[in-house]
């Protein structure tokens, strides 16, 4: 049947009024999303590339260009990553806002290749799947949980301290050595369930030998745009290589999570009308919780490294500073009285009051995650600026917790400036190693038990002595 001239012109009219109608409209929001983009201030960039080229060229020293550019252009900096609208943030309230929002929930499309490590985890999720990640996981992290905790944290920290006995005459070591294996261990028998014995030189194991390495590239990885996506990324030898050091991690998740998830049916199908046989989530511990491997290998690898890290760097800095060494010593002995060898109990972590100050002063100096990024899912208003959707917002949080209006003389240790008087005036924005708002780390509390607990044994038992200087600190 041949269709009639007059309809056929119209359903070309119809298609072509609504091809130029999609155009006109995505002409118009691109329009007034560059229009908002360039009214905050930045520096000059290219057509269509924008600053692509300088991001790419500082990739190595981004934090410093970071700097520069907060020194030249304020607080509020704007840099066009090619079309895409990507924001600097230094000032404590908007930062504020930004962590704050349930509007920047979503994270840049780089921390995508943070999943050839931690799979789909509470870092890397969406907002949606990561509510349902963060419910699941709330409950293995709340006080009670943690403060049960404490005994084994003392045994595995006696264990570290035994093991440097034979370092004690002055040899230097790296503490990360010591400390990541202990750290690991506290995980494992912790918040996984599962016995592990690592520490010492006959004992290894495959995480606390590759989490150092798959670091290094993730960190590699996360600077570099054109690894940004899997295509691209699977075109590098770094891709195999990341493979092969996650893949014995992944296997002993796998085998982690099938006992325990046996275990758990196992002690539910023996639940008989007897109350003392009913086994509780809380009793059954973390893993029977979530059921997740990705939010096991997360716990596992960002878990192990942060807290090794920390305490490596901040027993190097108690090296250096031999005074703010002895105030902690002697806090600890108001603690303990005459029994300096007594094991550590929760009551005891609550009045380590000056050692917790210490603890964030190594992590204002050397936060373990040096900046941080969030995506707009829709219009942001604050600092009389208006930020359409799709925007990035970076949070260089090393450069944060050096801004001398909050803390003078910024490259001092001095943890007298996290004294609750000094705290008082001061933004809690303006301190986020664990990130702030409601993605705050879910185990900010256990790595503060986890250290003080490592610290108070060592501490009681060891002068820490230290060889090199403060600028080698980051190469822990």
């Amino acid at each position: 049947m041949e269709v009639p001239q007059s309809w056929a012109v119209w359903c070309v009219s119809a298609v072509v009024i609504s091809l130029v109608s999609i155009a006109v409209r995505w002409c118009f929001h691109r329009s007034r999303y560059f229009q908002l983009g360039e009214r905050v201030p930045g520096p000059a960039g290219v057509p269509l590339l924008g600053n692509t080229w300088q991001l790419i060229a500082r990739r190595e020293d981004i934090l410093k260009y970071f700097k520069e550019l907060h020194e030249c252009y304020g607080a509020v900096v704007r840099l066009w990553f090619g079309p895409v609208l990507c924001v600097g943030l230094m000032d404590p309230k908007d930062i504020a806002v930004i962590l704050s929002s349930s509007k920047t929930l979503n994270k840049p499309i780089f921390y995508k290749t943070l999943k050839n490590s931690f799979g789909d985890s509470l870092l890397t999720s969406e907002s949606e799947d990561w509510k349902r990640y963060r419910t699941i996981l709330d409950p293995a992290f709340r006080n009670p949980i943690i403060d049960s905790y404490v005994s084994t944290f003392h045994e595995k920290s006696q264990r570290l301290a035994d093991l440097l006995e034979e370092h004690s005459a002055g040899e230097p070591i790296n503490m990360a050595d010591f400390s990541r294996p202990c750290a690991l261990e506290m995980l494992s028998e912790t918040s996984l369930g599962v016995p592990m014995n690592i520490q010492g030189k006959n004992h290894t194991h495959c995480a606390v030998e590759n989490i150092p390495k798959i670091s290094e590239i993730n960190s590699f990885v996360f600077i570099t745009p054109w690894l940004w996506f899997s295509w691209t990324l699977k075109c590098y030898l770094i891709y195999y290589r990341m493979v092969a050091l996650v893949t014995p991690i992944r296997s002993f998740v796998t085998r982690i999570v099938k006992d325990k998830l046996d275990s758990y049916i196992h002690l539910k199908n023996k639940v008989t009308d007897n109350q003392k046989d009913i086994v509780t989530p809380e009793q059954l511990g973390f893993l029977e919780q979530m059921e997740l491997k990705d939010q096991t290998m997360l716990v596992i690898t960002a878990g192990t490294d942060t807290t090794a890290y920390t305490v490596a760097t901040t027993l190097m800095l108690l090296g250096l500073h031999q005074d703010v060494q002895r105030k902690v010593l002697q806090e600890q002995e108001i603690i303990f009285g005459g029994d300096m060898s007594r094991s550590v109990t929760a009551k005891d972590l609550k009045r380590m009051v000056y050692l917790e100050q210490v603890i964030n002063e190594t992590m204002r100096l050397y936060p373990v995650i040096p900046l941080v990024a969030r995506r707009a899912n829709e219009y942001v208003r604050f600092n009389s600026y208006t930020f359409p959707a799709g925007t990035i917002f970076v949070i260089p949080i090393y450069l944060v917790h050096r801004e001398s209006d909050f803390f003078p003389n910024p490259d001092a240790f001095n943890p007298d400036r996290f004294s609750s008087e000094n705290s008082a005036s001061r933004p809690a924005s303006s301190f986020i190693p664990f990130t702030y708002g409601r993605k705050t780390c879910i185990g900010k509390r256990y790595a503060y038990i986890a250290m003080k607990t490592m610290f108070s044994v060592l501490l009681r038992r060891y002068e820490v002595l230290e060889s090199g200087t403060e600028d080698e600190v980051n190469s822990v």
